[in-house]
């Protein structure tokens, strides 16, 4: 699933790349490439002057409001503004933008401010921009405006449909439809990331020999065939900004979706989702991360490849390695990456994937995690062999308290670091040793850091059995500003990291930063979103180092 999310976000990233590049098209579209959506002045306003008095003085967003308010005249601010973007069949694009105005003339009036002069030809008005020229079309209600003048031969009486509901969705957003852009881009796309790739596959690498070499070239030009096949099923793509003030909250989606019924639509499925570990993410943690997902048999079958290429590379170079100081270490550590690539193999065979952690900052800093990964209690013997290896090879090497704990099927082996006592920062963060724990059962590993971890440990297993099957996302990531700026706040005793931790913290818990993927028909978003804390701090922070420039003599 993993490595899904991965192909499909490249295939993201290299669309775009096509997409912005001159639009050369071969035959016209009625369907847009783009088309870019900003809300209505009133809406818009609204949001942008929340987060005003969020940031600032009080009275911020009365004073943008007066200032906007001559602007907003000229337009009627119950409407958006647009732009389509439509290839033009020949050598180019066409874009079309409208604004919602009856007071074009003055519009444009005040373009001559910049050196932008018109005049009006067969009922259009031509900007002179020094360049190619614009031309404006008045209409009833709408100002449209565009690079091609046939564009506005037909222009409909109301054009906010073609917007697609972006306006209603976002502040500000651009959506880029993948199946209406020219063929010739994306061959021209790919066959450079294509060039690439068998530009790295020409010969083996220092070290490599012919099997691993090969192994490498076959797993390189199948992940290409993948991204291949991801970007042909690929329908659209859209960047998203909001100021959502029902949640305290402005967020930055960028989601894409598949053509129903295409084959890479099918391996997608985000939702239906559970975990078995719920209680490693608790509401008290300072931060919490969980990843959930099913894993396409066809994918598990390619990673599988992928993960026998790893073996055979790394025990091509173990075998090989003139560092290895006896057979014994050499032997173990074969056997260590053996075991490893088997667990790796064997957990992404089982189709699933759970994983969860949390870091809580309450007494000093605790961290925890756990994984679903079949065969884990392999890794266990690997382990204490390893342990035993450590101590005959170096025997100041940390002792470790094995079978320190046993719990719900799991054993547990402890280590502790002490901390240097001359750095008393540390110690104060850490205590005297930091203490590190992992444990392994049949089907899970743990980890843990900190004081205490054991006994959180234990809890967050008995939490996550008593909550078995929880409803989860795909992958979700939360921290709370407030909590993990007033624990900086008072490791550094910083006086502007304390402003910011109180600013964080006055929200009434609304402090929040997360990153989380969110499932839509046949694709998903990616949505960062940050809440009214962290923008109260953030805005802190600005303001002292705002506060440092000014009193720079430089």
């Amino acid at each position: 699933m993993v490595n899904r999310i991965k192909q499909q976000w490249l295939a993201v990233l290299l669309v775009m790349t096509a997409a912005i590049g001159p639009a050369y098209a071969q035959a016209p579209s009625a369907k847009p490439m783009a088309v870019i959506a900003i809300n209505n002045y009133n809406d818009l306003s609204k949001d942008i002057g929340w987060m005003a008095d969020l940031v600032g003085p009080p009275g911020t967003s009365a004073m943008i409001q007066a200032q906007g308010q001559q602007f907003a005249t000229m337009f009627d601010t119950t409407k958006p503004i647009g732009i389509v973007v439509q290839s033009d069949g020949v050598l180019g694009a066409k874009m079309l933008g409208f604004l919602p105005t009856n007071n074009a003339d003055q519009l444009i009036g005040m373009l001559a401010l910049f050196g932008i002069t018109g005049q009006e030809v067969d009922g259009l008005i031509v900007l002179q921009t020094g360049g190619a020229p614009i031309y404006v079309k008045k209409a009833t209600g709408w100002a449209f405006i565009s690079n091609d003048k046939t564009a506005l031969a037909n222009t409909p009486a109301d054009p906010v449909p073609l917007l697609g509901g972006l306006d209603k969705e976002y502040d500000v957003a651009i959506k880029g439809n993948v199946d209406a852009v020219p063929p010739v881009f994306m061959q021209l796309a790919l066959s450079q990331i294509q060039a690439g790739i068998q530009a790295s596959t020409a010969q083996a690498l220092p070290g490599e020999d012919e099997q691993a070499f090969e192994a490498r070239r076959a797993q390189a030009l199948q992940s290409m065939e993948e991204m291949q096949k991801a970007i042909n099923d690929m329908k659209s793509l859209v960047l998203g900004l909001n100021i959502d003030q029902s949640t305290q909250s402005v967020y930055l989606d960028m989601g894409f979706d598949f053509k129903e019924g295409s084959e890479t639509a099918a391996t997608i499925d985000y939702t239906d989702l559970t975990t078995d570990l719920a209680g490693f993410t608790n509401d008290n943690a300072a931060a919490t991360m969980s990843v959930a997902g099913k894993i396409d048999p066809a994918q598990a079958a390619q990673m599988t490849v992928q993960f026998e290429t790893v073996r055979n590379q790394a025990l091509s170079q173990l075998k090989n390695d003139p560092n290895i100081p006896s057979e014994e270490l050499r032997s173990l550590a074969v056997k260590t990456v053996s075991t490893l690539v088997d667990v790796l193999k064997g957990t992404v065979s089982a189709g699933e994937v759970d994983m969860a952690g949390s870091v809580d900052l309450s007494n000093g800093v605790v961290m925890i995690g756990a994984a679903r990964v079949a065969q884990a209690d392999s890794l266990d013997g690997v382990m204490r062999e390893l342990v035993a290896t450590a101590k005959e090879q170096d025997p100041s090497f940390p002792p470790v308290q094995l079978d320190a704990l046993k719990h719900a099927g799991a054993s547990f082996h402890a280590l502790s670091v002490p901390v240097p006592p001359f750095d008393p920062q540390l110690q104060a963060v850490f205590g005297e040793s930091f203490d590190i724990s992992v444990g392994m059962s049949t089907d899970h590993i743990y980890f843990g850091a900190g004081k205490g971890n054991l006994d959180k440990l234990k809890a967050a297993i008995d939490a996550s059995a008593a909550n078995k099957g929880a409803e989860a996302e795909s992958f979700k990531m939360v921290a709370s500003a407030s909590k993990i700026m007033t624990f900086a706040a008072e490791q550094a005793q910083d006086p502007t990291m304390q402003q910011a931790a109180a600013a964080a913290g006055s929200a009434n818990g609304k402090d929040k930063l997360s990153m989380r993927i969110i499932p839509i028909d046949n694709g998903a978003k990616f949505r960062i979103a940050v809440e009214a804390g962290v923008l109260k701090a953030i805005a802190v922070g600005v303001q002292a180092a705002q506060a440092q420039v000014d009193e720079s003599p430089f």
